[in-house]
């Protein structure tokens, strides 16, 4: 057996990072917090495949530590464009279905170089991605300034939407925000289903409490964005 590792994969292409809000002390208001985090995980996976195919040669992969969910998609220059759009379409189920299972997550996607081998991540892309995931402040997915700047929508894309991203230091950034309220039919029913799954994540602090309030007004600001009905 050799002594030294073997090494993992690496080239250019699209990774998200997303943790859940509130994991630190989750025991003391969830029951069976692993589960409900394992089924979210369980879920991309099984949604990434559906959503790649036919669109990137290469597979998406899901892989998790602790409570961050990372997805990566290693892609062709070519491909970039089509593997963001099929990163947008797994949040916009991942974000919902995490509010359901009350362990709401919050994430970035970039666009770069890195190498993965199993539970082993480095490069460009990595660090982009989790710093800014790491200083949003709400429950929802934005792009980084590498996959902004690589991303364009020359055609209507349902998954992302140009929207500025709470932050703990305030920037003046609009990039793309995955559109996970994009399918919603009563708005109104929605956000009250919304505002009840808050109130069971309580106490609701004021740290807290300003991540709820950003998330809502960013589910406001899409409604004025739908086209009004003649």
């Amino acid at each position: 057996m050799s002594k030294f590792a073997k090494r993992g994969r690496s080239g250019s292409g699209v990774v998200t990072f997303l943790d859940v809000l509130g994991w630190k002390g989750v025991y003391d208001r969830k029951q069976d917090a692993i589960g409900s985090l394992t089924n979210l995980i369980e879920g991309v996976k099984t949604r990434a495949d559906g959503a790649s195919r036919g669109r990137i040669v290469e597979s998406v992969e899901v892989k998790s530590i602790s409570d961050t969910i990372a997805i990566f998609t290693f892609c062709s220059d070519a491909e970039t464009v089509a593997a963001i759009e099929v990163h947008g379409e797994l949040c916009q189920w991942l974000i919902p279905e995490s509010i359901e299972s009350e362990i709401p997550v919050r994430g970035a996607t970039a666009f770069g170089n890195f190498e993965i081998h199993d539970s082993i991540f480095v490069g460009k892309a990595i660090d982009e991605a989790a710093s800014w995931h790491e200083q949003s402040d709400w429950i929802g997915v934005h792009l980084t300034p590498s996959a902004e700047y690589v991303f364009e929508t020359k055609k209507s894309n349902a998954a992302w939407v140009k929207f500025r991203p709470p932050h703990k230091n305030r920037l003046d950034w609009e990039p793309h925000c995955v559109n996970w309220t994009a399918d919603w039919t009563n708005r109104v029913d929605e956000t009250k289903q919304i505002k009840d799954k808050f109130r069971r994540l309580g106490p609701i602090v004021p740290e807290i409490a300003g991540k709820f309030a950003n998330t809502l007004s960013f589910i406001e600001k899409m409604a004025k964005l739908e086209p009004v009905a003649k």
